[in-house]
């Protein structure tokens, strides 16, 4: 870019952020050349962004290949588990830009959501290791000011699996889990001793963990349900149960991948009362209605309909020609499955694994395409409202567009770099939603800073001119009233 060129584009930024102070009723960093130094100074190479202020994370990048348009209310919570860039959980705004985020890794974050837990906002996720599918870690409960305040396996000493950790509002959670039997698979085709992986369902008290209820596919679903092959080398994963879902009349809905079916389970007995889809669904499938290998299930609707949405990946091993988000009606008396919506993404996505489906309160729905690398915004109708890609190679289990404020119980974060004889001054705050603009305040001695004006933020870390002779800087956060809300150490510009 031509130096005259970059003056122009850095002029437009400086008037622009006069224009944004002046609506806040906040002054601007005195001197022109400050203000024409704002801008986003997250740098993203190699398909992660990078942060003066924050150099400890490194989240992948997330671009909007559709600008945000008649979007829902929230932000947008995922967990990036392949791909450049740390693991963890992730929360982005309309533009991709991150609010929050908190590495993981090296063991993956899943199945990330914001949730209330005794009437007040929480964070959960699972993390841990996966193989074969299968996960085996922990769950994980913070408060708005990102502060831990649970962290708990699965009961009785089973595997906490990566697969659902959903707390209801009776302040219970609902976690899956899974086993491994031995069997005599011959009649299947199978070996004689084969080993068999069963999926399983508990709904824990919290914060303590114990076990309210349990529900084992093998007390209820045969194994010759299962559509998934079977190998003499490999555990025969004939269930693989991947969300739980609290219906309205109190009982559970289970999604089995492997099994190509719905199960609505009684939650006292356990007992299964229809299966839908698969091979011995209750349901006459209507045209569109078929799914396979799918995940997600999830209970909408009211005034006496019954709706169900779900994510139909059509593969592993392939078996349609690309994945859709799927929304049902069924009839509960007939016993009738009918189309409602199909949700195909552009360019053709056929996710292997993984994926998810969200009906929003305003009524767009949500798609996260698993492992394919798109997370879409869809109108009722089907138009497109916004869609963000991860990295190519980047994949994430469910994505979700959740309400959120967080309040870091951390202060602000500011560094300084010297260039071109000027220190720039970096500041961000991880998971601020209040953040609206920073109050710079700068001196000889640190102990005598003066307010030297205001600028407002620009993603996840700001980027600023400190003025010609100040040897110390500290940053003000705040909101969009001008109210502080925490202050940065102090730095000294070297």
């Amino acid at each position: 870019m031509q130096a005259g060129t970059e003056l122009t584009r850095l002029d437009f930024l400086a008037r622009s952020a006069a224009v944004g102070l002046g609506a806040l009723g906040l002054g601007a960093v005195d001197g022109t050349s400050a203000l024409a130094a704002i801008e986003r100074s997250s740098a993203a190479v190699g398909g992660v962004r990078r942060f003066v202020s924050r150099p400890d994370l490194v989240p992948p990048v997330l671009t909007a290949a559709s600008r945000a348009r008649g979007v829902a209310d929230g932000y947008v919570f995922l967990a990036p588990s392949s791909g450049p860039g740390q693991r963890g959980a992730l929360i982005v705004d309309d533009e991709g830009d991150p609010v929050w985020f908190r590495p993981s890794t090296p063991v993956t974050a899943m199945n990330f959501r914001a949730a209330a837990y005794r009437g007040r906002p929480v964070l959960t996720w699972w993390q841990g290791k996966t193989e074969h599918g299968l996960g085996d870690g922990t769950h994980v409960v913070l408060d708005e000011s990102y502060r831990e305040i649970a962290r708990l396996p699965a009961g009785r000493g089973r595997p906490s699996d990566l697969h659902e950790f959903l707390v209801t509002d009776r302040g219970t959670a609902l976690v899956t889990s899974w086993e491994r039997e031995t069997m005599n698979l011959s009649r299947l085709g199978g070996p004689s001793n084969g080993v068999v992986v069963g999926g399983v369902v508990q709904e824990l008290e919290l914060p303590s963990g114990r076990v309210l209820f349990e529900w084992r596919s093998f007390d209820h679903v045969p194994i010759d349900e299962s559509h998934t092959g079977m190998t003499d080398r490999a555990a025969y994963d004939y269930f693989h149960v991947n969300s739980v879902e609290l219906d309205h009349d109190g009982n559970l809905l289970v999604s089995a991948r492997n099994t190509w079916t719905i199960y609505k389970l009684d939650r006292g007995s356990g007992r299964v009362m229809w299966r839908l889809g698969g091979k011995r669904s209750d349901f006459a499938m209507g045209p569109g209605t078929g799914f396979a290998w799918q995940h997600d299930a999830r209970r909408h609707g009211g005034n006496g309909e019954y709706l169900l949405s779900l994510f139909d990946d059509g593969a592993a091993p392939v078996v349609q020609p690309q994945s859709k988000g799927l929304v049902l009606a069924l009839d509960l008396r007939r016993k009738r499955a009918t189309l409602r919506h199909a949700y195909r993404h552009r360019p053709r996505a056929l996710a292997h694994a993984l994926g998810s489906v969200q009906v929003l309160p305003n009524g767009n729905v949500l798609v996260g395409w698993g492992t394919e690398p798109y997370v879409t915004e869809y109108a009722h109708d089907g138009r497109v409202l916004l869609d963000l890609h991860l990295p190519p190679t980047g994949q994430n289990y469910r994505a979700l567009r959740l309400p959120w404020r967080g309040r870091p119980a951390v202060p602000p974060a500011l560094a300084a770099r010297r260039t071109a004889g000027r220190h720039q001054l970096f500041a961000s705050w991880n998971g601020a939603t209040e953040l609206a603009a920073w109050r710079l305040e700068t001196g000889a001695r640190a102990g005598s800073l003066a307010d030297s004006g205001t600028v407002p933020r620009r993603g996840f870390e700001t980027r600023f001119v400190a003025p010609a002779g100040a040897a110390y800087a500290a940053v003000v956060a705040l909101d969009r009233h001008g109210r502080p809300l925490g202050r940065s150490k102090t730095v000294r510009l070297s």
